[in-house]
């Protein structure tokens, strides 16, 4: 069967797995199969969605967008098409909502450290310039609780239940049933600055490994996996110490950069905060987290098993990471970063697969893809948005939009270099999307002093964090205390 129609099939399946509502069905997704044997043509019915009839005279909507990112795509709303397979799809999703509710779809670029400023200017003049704002998540806690955000639970028009919204991350940022951002797949933003495991399928090749995809379909891709791996792969090959350097010989298992720690936490589903009561609760002295925290300081002080691009001195720029630069040396067997990562190793020549975080162990259940805790992009409505039904009406058949035509195109983009590993991590990919969360305890800023500490020791290899938790815990639970209390407010 060939790539793309085996690829086509895989999407199909998993976009009406699961999906059923509404009673109109907007999209048939066609599909070519050719094997030796025989050749058909198969139509697949799309998930059913009910457009409001809804005319809105040419109104302009906005999004509040980050310009430039070298680790995530903020584009959302192309000028032009341009034959590039992910700006083309965008562009006609966006003129076919366009035409449906006689709007224009814009954005204003700015950086991702103007966003904020311009919310609270714009909410404390009363202004109505953005319909949206695709705001960065580490810095809500400036803006979530002093009103100049919309509860996007208020508006009817927006259906966050349905799959076309990421339920996991709707599920973690509702508190005292508000909810103040959500994500999709309008921007590919979100599922881009999702935490990964790249892999060099060469290494797997001479180190006489079977490559890990059937470990992850399996559910025993777990951290230990990972380590194994890793302190394998550590070879001085003739050099004198495992110190990093670009024209070195030495190889080694994982490169990557302090976010690793909170990465393989979440992964391990130690995210600190417990959600499942009422209140949320302080969660980082369990039996479970303390064996975490010891396998990741095993993990990361092993000598050559890891190598921090912080440690090394290195820094990103627009135009090039440290840690992509240090993956295709072909030295290294991962790299963990966000998956926007994987636009800049086209060139790479080795063959490379993308994998989920790692489990705690085989017994948990499923993955947990943790979303990059600095500057990701979530879909908020600033309070002085003039129309927020007409908002939610527009976010949601976008959101609907993107999620049945969008998908294809970016794995198209993305997943048609090096042979057969596409089909591989085009399921990975699949587990990625469906698993991604975010930190809601470095959202509103509860545990981010706590983990820069824990961070620091584990990153060392030291796993004795106890009296640094113990120190933290009354100061945690005050400020969850405050939130819930401005939020009962």
């Amino acid at each position: 069967m060939k790539r793309k129609s085996v690829l086509t099939l895989i999407l199909c399946c998993l976009l009406l797995a699961g999906c059923a509502g509404g009673n109109q069905i907007e999209t048939e997704v066609t599909e070519n199969t050719t094997d030796t044997a025989a050749s058909s043509e198969t139509t697949a019915p799309a998930i059913a969605y009910d457009y409001p009839d809804k005319d809105y005279e040419g109104h302009e909507f906005v999004f509040l967008n980050q310009d430039q990112c070298s680790w995530a795509n903020p584009l959302i709303a192309p000028e032009e098409s341009n034959g590039e397979l992910i700006n083309d799809a965008m562009f006609e999703r966006n003129s076919r909502i366009s035409e449906r509710f006689n709007i224009t779809i814009s954005d204003y670029k700015v950086t991702n450290d103007e966003i904020p400023t311009l919310v609270k200017n714009t909410v404390n003049s009363g202004d109505d310039a953005y319909d949206v704002a695709l705001f960065p998540y580490h810095q809500l806690s400036a803006v979530l609780l002093d009103g100049y955000l919309v509860d996007l639970n208020t508006i009817s028009s927006l259906r966050l239940s349905e799959p076309w919204w990421d339920q996991l991350v709707v599920e973690a940022a509702t508190i005292e049933d508000k909810c103040y951002l959500a994500s999709s797949d309008i921007t590919f933003f979100p599922f881009e600055a999702t935490w990964v495991v790249y892999f060099n399928e060469d290494r797997f090749d001479e180190l006489g490994f079977e490559l890990p995809y059937d470990l992850v379909r399996n559910g025993e891709w777990t951290i230990d996996k990972l380590a194994e791996y890793c302190v394998a792969a550590a070879d001085l090959n003739g050099q004198d110490s495992f110190k990093y350097n670009e024209s070195g010989s030495a190889n080694y298992g994982i490169i990557t950069h302090s976010q690793i720690v909170q990465t393989l936490l979440f992964g391990g589903d130690v995210t600190l905060i417990d959600q499942s009561g009422d209140v949320p609760v302080f969660d980082g002295e369990s039996d479970r987290a303390y064996s975490l925290y010891e396998k990741i300081a095993t993990l990361l002080g092993t000598e050559g098993a890891h190598v921090d691009r912080d440690k090394e001195g290195g820094v990103d720029t627009d135009q090039n990471s440290f840690c992509r630069s240090a993956f295709k040396t072909g030295r290294f067997m991962f790299m963990s970063e966000t998956l926007g990562h994987i636009a800049g190793l086209r060139d790479f020549n080795d063959s490379f697969g993308v994998l989920p975080v790692p489990k705690y162990d085989e017994s948990q259940d499923g993955y947990r893809s943790m979303m990059a805790t600095w500057g990701t992009l979530m879909t908020t409505i600033p309070a002085t948005a003039s129309d927020p039904e007409r908002t939610g009406v527009i976010l949601d058949a976008l959101a609907y939009d993107s999620h049945m035509n969008l998908l294809e195109p970016y794995y198209e983009t993305y997943l048609t270099q090096k042979g057969a590993r596409n089909e591989d991590s085009a399921d990975m990919l699949q587990i990625v999307r469906d698993t991604r969360v975010i930190n809601v305890g470095s959202m509103y800023g509860w545990t981010t002093s706590v983990l820069s500490s824990i961070t620091t020791q584990l990153e060392n290899g030291n796993s004795a964090v106890s009296s640094v938790i113990a120190s933290a815990k009354s100061s945690i639970e005050a400020l969850i205390t405050k939130t819930m209390e401005s939020m009962s407010d």
